[in-house]
């Protein structure tokens, strides 16, 4: 059983996926949370989309193909905070903001406020169409992704989600 490595304020859980046989660390805390405000305020209306319950799984590569899942994760995610969770329990909680981005392609920087995530940051990018969120952060100190996709040992984690009604 092999754990995967932890990254964004938006990545995730303590998950377990057979890969050679070895352990690694638990995938990274995904958070979320405001826009860039100004000083004191709760960031802006432009991504109302977040809000929200999100279910879905951790992956390699660009989400594609069902062979490079790794684990199951659920992110709630209101204006203020991201939790995350598998299986039913609750991995932590988190802090979010949005920094913009070029095209649909948008930058989110997070930090675990509690639980395994508490102290880490991540830095990540992520796009949303329609009900599918696809969000892909670096572990801490791996730098932010260019893509919303990533490769085995990049210290990069990509998450594919659903919002749920």
């Amino acid at each position: 059983m092999k754990t995967l490595p932890l990254s964004a304020l938006l990545a995730a859980l303590l998950i377990t996926a057979t890969a050679h046989g070895q352990k690694a660390t638990p995938p990274p805390f995904p958070g979320w949370a405001k826009t860039t405000p100004a000083a004191g305020g709760n960031g802006t209306t432009a991504n109302k989309d977040f809000p929200g319950v999100w279910e879905g799984f951790l992956t390699d590569g660009d989400g594609s193909n069902p062979g490079q899942r790794r684990g199951n994760i659920t992110l709630t995610i209101t204006s203020e905070k991201i939790t995350s969770g598998s299986g039913g329990g609750t991995n932590g909680d988190g802090t979010y903001k949005i920094s913009g981005g070029s095209g649909k392609l948008r930058r989110i920087d997070t930090k675990g406020t509690s639980g395994q995530y508490a102290g880490k940051e991540y830095e990540g990018v992520f796009a949303i169409e329609g009900n599918t969120l696809k969000w892909c952060s670096g572990n801490p100190g791996k730098g932010r992704p260019d893509a919303l996709r990533t490769n085995i040992g990049s210290g990069h984690f990509l998450m594919v989600l659903t919002r749920k009604p």
